[in-house]
């Protein structure tokens, strides 16, 4: 009996010792949740940090800012308030497409004396000086002087288009400044237009953009000797 007594008081010493070494072995396991799961304000403080490395300051990303517009011409000069098309009176400016699709401006050509020829394509005597310009271009200096021809009609009396321009430029070999135009450049008033009464016009403008001749028709001699006369 004793020894049986001995047998189950050793039992239950076994028995509370391995209980005591399983949690003690259980105790220093980590938790599932702190191995897996971050708290949330160090996550956040992960994504600020994410953000502030890979998105640099405003000033690193945007590009310095340069004004790529072009600087507007000089008009100093310009001293009027009005203007027409009268001898004498400085004529209104315009902006027309050339035979090569660029915009030409009457008052680009300040400090030039300028020829401006108003034709028309079905015009006879307006194809028989079309060739003009040029002569006269290499006679008096592209310094100092150009030739400007306005085409008002094409050949069926018509505005012009910018391919009837280039086949009367590609016709006679030109290479002044050919410009579409259209019938409203013409009031016989000469206040918002060239008083044209016939074809061809000519007018010839000074190096101060003022109108000082014009004709209706076609004489070389008395044009020469207005141009000459301003040189």
């Amino acid at each position: 009996m004793k020894k049986k007594l001995i047998e189950a008081c050793a039992f239950m010493a076994l028995l509370v010792a391995c209980t005591t070494l399983a949690f003690s072995f259980a105790g220093c396991k980590p938790k599932l949740s702190t191995d897996t799961e971050r708290p949330i304000a160090q996550v956040n403080d992960t994504a600020q940090r994410l953000i502030g490395d890979t998105q640099p300051e405003l000033g690193d990303t945007q590009p310095e800012l340069v004004d790529t517009q072009p600087e507007p011409p000089d008009r100093s000069w310009v001293t009027w308030t009005e203007c027409s098309q009268k001898v004498g009176d400085h004529p209104c400016n315009f902006n027309l497409m050339d035979q090569h699709g660029n915009m030409v401006e009457l008052y680009a050509q300040h400090e030039k004396v300028i020829v401006i020829d108003l034709s028309t394509m079905w015009c006879a005597i307006c194809n028989n000086i079309a060739k003009e310009g040029d002569e006269w271009v290499n006679d008096y200096g592209a310094d100092n002087f150009i030739w400007l021809t306005i085409l008002i009609d094409n050949a069926t009396g018509d505005p012009p288009t910018l391919a009837d321009i280039q086949s009367w430029a590609t016709h006679y070999n030109i290479s002044v400044p050919v410009l579409v135009g259209d019938r409203s450049l013409v009031d016989l008033t000469a206040e918002t237009g060239y008083p044209v009464t016939g074809w061809p016009t000519l007018v010839v403008i000074d190096q101060d953009m003022v109108l000082q001749y014009g004709i209706n028709g076609w004489n070389e001699s008395v044009i020469r000797g207005w141009v000459q006369s301003l040189l």
